[in-house]
């Protein structure tokens, strides 16, 4: 296995590791930790699908884990900033939802 392919079960147990470590530790958190969290493991979960097989990242996704990359950093400088960026990135998001629903692939 070369060191860009990942094992499958390896990667489902450190996502749910990470998701339950960051459960109990936003219980003694201030709230925006917890959404800074949250995004990184949906930048997790989109860089493992990049190369699990059988899984396949689309454009929108990978645009989307860039902005993520991009902006995640801003919780600690700017919290009004990242604030602002996460509503952005959730509307985003539902409206590619909708678009999806809409329009479903051939």
């Amino acid at each position: 296995m070369s060191s860009q392919e990942i094992d499958p079960r390896e990667f489902l147990f450190d996502f749910v590791l990470y998701l339950v470590t960051c459960a109990r530790l936003h219980l003694d958190e201030k709230p925006i930790y917890g959404a800074f969290r949250m995004i990184e493991g949906a930048s997790r979960l989109i860089e493992a699908a990049e190369n699990l097989p059988g899984w396949e990242v689309d454009a929108f996704l990978a645009e989307q884990r860039e902005a993520i990359e991009a902006n995640k950093a801003r919780m600690t400088l700017d919290k009004d900033g990242f604030r602002g960026w996460l509503s952005d990135l959730a509307r985003e998001m539902a409206a590619e939802a909708t678009r999806r629903n809409l329009d479903p692939p051939d």
